[in-house]
């Protein structure tokens, strides 16, 4: 068996000779640096804190003693603050980076986390890490909100444009509708006045053509049958007229003045009809002769 192995199993047999002992290594938290080996805890009264403090008192590995307090006086907090990190059957693990016990600076002092301390430390890590991750993602959905906000901007600005573009085209439709609507008003007046006169000459030729029959009936006839007929409605009415006693008492019938008269429209109707040329109307008569007025006593006699 060679030497290695020999100190292999002597230091094992020699570790669990210490588990089984009160005896532990100790370590402290800077470097993990081995002191040597702690072989008891003492309590000792100190006047400057009022109160018994715990020390722990060993062997170096290099022979000498050590005596150490295993707290600490903390002066921001004004508490007493254990130092021992971790403790096992096999080891002590302090804080302090130096035997001053004096010494109670924040640089001879290395913190060794705990297992819970480590744990929270871990879980607090990992949220801050989780949150970074949503921060990052958020990060990345802004620039994306970002970016569609200024697609979404450009469109509605192009929208805009062509808003005002068809409201523009709307004005001038609807100014061209009103100019329309007048136009449309006015040639609706002149239909109308069209209309009214079309309506005028509609009436012109209904009577034109109702006086037609009568006026051709008159042209056809015979030069004498219109002497008969006119003397005939003369005579008729001077009877009525004596039936209703008008002028019996007087030298002269009151219809004189009215016989003079249909006698100046026969002769001029007379005149009329001469000028008709030959075989385009009724035979040209000879001119009569004006004769006076009958009297009264030629009447009667007659």
């Amino acid at each position: 068996m060679g030497g290695r192995e020999r100190l292999v199993l002597q230091t094992k047999s020699m570790l669990n000779e210490v588990m089984k002992s009160p005896f532990k290594i100790f370590f402290r938290c800077y470097n993990w640096e081995p002191v040597g080996i702690m072989t008891k805890r003492e309590y000792k009264y100190d006047p400057g804190w009022g109160g018994m403090r715990v020390w722990g008192v060993g062997m170096t590995t290099d022979g000498k003693l050590f005596s150490e307090p295993l707290d600490r006086k903390n002066r921001r907090t004004g508490e007493l603050e254990d130092l021992v990190q971790l403790e096992t059957d096999l080891i002590v693990v302090t804080a302090r980076s130096s035997q001053d016990p004096d010494d109670e600076n924040e640089d001879n002092f290395q913190y060794f986390m705990g297992p819970h301390q480590a744990n929270r430390f871990k879980d607090m890590e990992d949220r801050v890490k989780e949150r970074d991750r949503i921060i990052h993602d958020m990060e990345k959905k802004i620039l994306e909100t970002e970016r569609l906000r200024d697609f979404y901007q450009r469109e509605s600005e192009a929208y805009g444009n062509e808003i005002r573009m068809l409201k523009t085209r709307v004005g001038y439709v609807s100014e061209k509708l009103a100019d329309s609507e007048q136009q449309t008003d006015h040639y609706r007046t002149l239909v109308k006045v069209q209309q009214i006169s079309n309506l005028g000459r509609e009436g012109a030729l209904d009577e034109q053509m109702s006086g037609a029959r009568g006026r051709g009936a008159f042209q056809a006839k015979d030069s004498a049958d219109v002497i008969v007929e006119a003397a005939g409605k003369q005579k008729a009415a001077q009877k009525q007229m004596s039936a209703m006693g008008v002028g019996a008492t007087s030298d002269e019938f009151a219809t004189k003045s009215d016989l003079h008269d249909m006698e100046g429209k026969i002769d001029k109707l007379l005149d009329t009809m001469q000028k008709i040329p030959a075989g385009g109307g009724p035979q040209q008569l000879p001119e009569k002769k004006k004769s006076p007025m009958p009297t009264r006593t030629e009447e009667a006699e007659e």
